[in-house]
């Protein structure tokens, strides 16, 4: 008997900047495989290509490099056809094509690919499910090969498979709590979300926080959603020699002498009272920044460009590859990461796994992950943060205390348990990996 896959989405996989979820996405599949499960990765690349089009030519077409960008008059005409069919309600079966990778070496992609036993691809199948809901709230649904099992979409895509049970992860509501932390038309992330947890057959998410506020606001029931953590990420091993030499070399920054931030430019990360906070706690070392530019960030860009000109006191490094990151991040004085909201907190995970003293909020999912390995603060309080800054900066001892509890604390999220968690989900839906082969 031929094994059943899990479907995967790969929405996020293609993305230069890794997201998030993209790291979720990378790591729940390397999860899978580890218990012999077989995945099937479904990607959305813009491949308008017949479907005797041979193999090779099909994959050099989905992981080409990114398309040139499009002015927005192209795009919306080029979706014209689709919208006013979404408008009437045709209804599209979507059959997606089997890419063979044969001949292709996916190896040096940066962020890497996950590998995948079987890799589809729908023609810009994300964007016009996207699309399709705009206008109609109804989920773009796709028609699986036969020896799909389930499917466990990443994020809250509006897709579905038919004929398989359907899981999503959903990270966190911060759009619905935050609504002003987002860019949002129509409350469309309401209508999203409600949507998915009514044709979901389960739902993941990665912290007893985020599970509570999606029970409150969108009225799941307990025994519909399950708790699974993320585990610590696979870093790029590199040596402390090595990790030194790159830093000087690359972003002349002394090791041990400055602090780092890492994420992007958008209003959940707090930024502006991080920097507000070092400049007022003056600890004689810089703060570097590290991550993509993200949304809503005039106000932060505008404060990092006027404090750069006038001192070297913040740094903006812009988006950077892992290595580069891990290098930075283990020759830095502290971590800090004061985020108002966090699903999980992935960047405080990979700081303590490294054994690096972390400052950090004690709000939403962040005390979960930190424990008591890291300096917690009210992210709103000013004044909290700046004597948490003081202390990191100019005490060794506290530095090495959480240099040696964080590893510690970082355990309790191995692959091992994550894996043991993401089984027990599966489970509630009839699932067993173990029944897959």
């Amino acid at each position: 008997m031929s094994r059943q896959s899990v479907l995967i989405d790969g929405s996020q996989f293609l993305s230069k900047a890794a997201t998030g979820i993209g790291s979720y996405g990378r790591t729940l599949v390397r999860a899978l495989r580890k218990t012999g499960t077989k995945v099937t990765v479904l990607y959305g690349q813009g491949v308008q290509l017949p479907r005797n089009t041979p193999p090779l030519a099909l994959a050099v077409q989905v992981f080409g490099s990114e398309r040139l960008p499009e002015r927005r008059l192209v795009r919306f005409a080029r979706n014209i056809p689709f919208l006013t069919g979404a408008m009437l309600g045709v209804t599209r079966r979507v059959q997606p094509l089997e890419v063979s990778t044969d001949g292709v070496n996916l190896d040096a992609f940066e962020p890497p690919l996950p590998a995948a036993d079987t890799v589809l691809n729908a023609s810009r199948l994300y964007e016009r499910a996207a699309l399709q809901f705009l206008v109609k709230d109804r989920l773009m649904q796709i028609d699986p090969p036969g020896d799909i099992g389930f499917a466990h979409w990443t994020g809250p895509v509006t897709v579905k498979a038919k004929g398989v049970p359907n899981i999503y992860t959903l990270h966190d509501v911060i759009p619905l709590q935050f609504p002003y932390f987002v860019i949002d038309r129509g409350a469309l992330a309401l209508r999203q979300h409600t949507a998915i947890a009514r044709a979901a057959d389960h739902i993941i998410t990665v912290s007893e926080a985020s599970k509570r506020h999606i029970m409150d606001i969108l009225k799941i029931e307990d025994d519909r959603i399950t708790v699974t953590y993320q585990p610590t990420p696979n870093l790029p091993t590199l040596e402390q020699v090595e990790a030194e030499r790159l830093v000087e070399t690359v972003y002349g920054a002394q090791p041990g002498q400055y602090a780092l931030f890492l994420g992007a430019i958008e209003p959940k990360k707090n930024l502006k009272r991080l920097i507000e906070a070092f400049l007022i706690a003056n600890p004689g070392i810089p703060l570097l920044i590290a991550g993509p530019k993200g949304w809503l960030n005039k106000e932060d860009l505008a404060l990092i460009e006027t404090v750069s000109a006038r001192q070297s006191m913040v740094r903006q490094l812009g988006y950077l590859p892992r290595r580069h990151v891990t290098a930075l991040l283990k020759c830095a004085r502290f971590f800090a990461f004061p985020s108002i909201y966090e699903g999980f907190g992935l960047p405080v995970l990979e700081a303590m796994q490294l054994g690096v003293p972390v400052l950090t909020s004690n709000t939403s999912s962040l005390p979960e992950v930190a424990g008591d390995a890291a300096v917690l603060v009210d992210p709103l309080d000013l004044d909290q943060m700046t004597k948490g800054i003081r202390a990191l900066a100019n005490d060794s001892d506290l530095r090495a205390e959480l240099s040696v509890r964080g590893p510690k604390q970082a355990t309790k999220f191995s692959e091992d348990a994550y894996q043991q968690r993401l089984e027990a989900a599966y489970r509630k839906v009839g699932i067993s990996l173990s029944s897959t082969t």
